[in-house]
């Protein structure tokens, strides 16, 4: 089991190597906490019964032996027999950055292989995409994702809900929450810009960007050889903080692993982070 990502408890996650970290709560990471579904159960749209979440849109199916799960013995398959979602309602800080990790896979034997997910928090939505062709009950081959998201309240619904018709689709697994330890960056009067996360990455990656005032800025990433292979934001910006993200593609294919500098240039002000991908 991945016990690092376990939140069932309230102890705080060790400080990453990136930057510093807290943990936050997700109730029931992994779905453990429910009645015993034996293979799979249907649970109803608006069914608590999968403690701290709720269901929603259609019934999903709550998953036991039916395939292994990423952390535990419990899943969520978001197809009953019509596209479903589920929901956790979080305590969240107004103007703070949030990070999701969650595990994603597919219904295993089941067509079309390619199984879509939206995942949403505070008016901010993702799309996610798993190739469930070599999906197997014993291996369902689970990939970690991440969703990023600015709490507007003091209350944040997390949303995941399929966008696939029919009765199969995503299927979905310890949901975690992290949050950078310091103050939010719209109460500094400097251009601050966040550690890229996830860190390393698989595809993408996003970065937090404050600006006190009105700026012009050039947001680029570029190569160990010095060449710029991205640009995630340039041109006049409104004061404020956003998340900017980069897809991790380079001339219309998928960037190689490796080292890349996110470079920030604004009147009298340049900034540099580091990021990797690990495909």
């Amino acid at each position: 089991m991945n016990h690092s990502r376990r939140l069932f408890s309230l102890c705080m996650l060790a400080a990453l190597a990136v930057s510093p970290l807290a943990a936050e709560t997700t109730d029931n990471a992994s779905f453990e906490s429910g009645p015993d579904p034996g293979e799979a159960m249907t649970v109803p749209i608006g069914s608590v019964v999968v403690s701290g979440w709720v269901v929603t849109r259609n019934p999903i199916e709550y998953v036991g032996t039916r395939w292994n799960a990423a952390d535990g013995v419990r899943s969520v398959a978001l197809n009953g027999s019509a596209p479903g979602g589920i929901a956790q309602t979080l305590s969240t800080e107004p103007g703070r950055v949030y990070t999701v990790h969650f595990f994603m896979g597919g219904d295993a034997f089941s067509n079309p292989i390619l199984k879509h997910m939206r995942v949403a928090a505070a008016g901010q939505t993702q799309d996610y995409e798993f190739n469930a062709e070599h999906a197997w009950p014993w291996g369902m081959g689970w990939l970690e994702k991440t969703f990023v998201f600015t709490a507007g309240t003091t209350s944040t619904t997390l949303e995941f809900y399929s966008l696939d018709v029919g009765d199969t689709g995503p299927v979905l697994d310890n949901v975690t929450l992290e949050t950078p330890v310091d103050a939010p960056l719209h109460g500094r009067n400097e251009i601050s810009l966040g550690a890229p996360t996830p860190n390393p990455a698989q595809q993408a990656f996003s970065l937090e960007l404050a600006l006190p005032t009105d700026t012009p800025i050039r947001l680029s990433v570029w190569d160990v050889r010095g060449r710029e292979v991205g640009v995630m934001a340039t041109g006049p910006r409104r004061a404020g903080h956003t998340i900017e993200r980069w897809d991790g593609i380079i001339a219309g294919r998928p960037a190689p692993s490796g080292l890349y500098i996110v470079r920030l240039e604004a009147p009298g002000v340049t900034l540099v982070r580091k990021a990797v991908l690990s495909r």
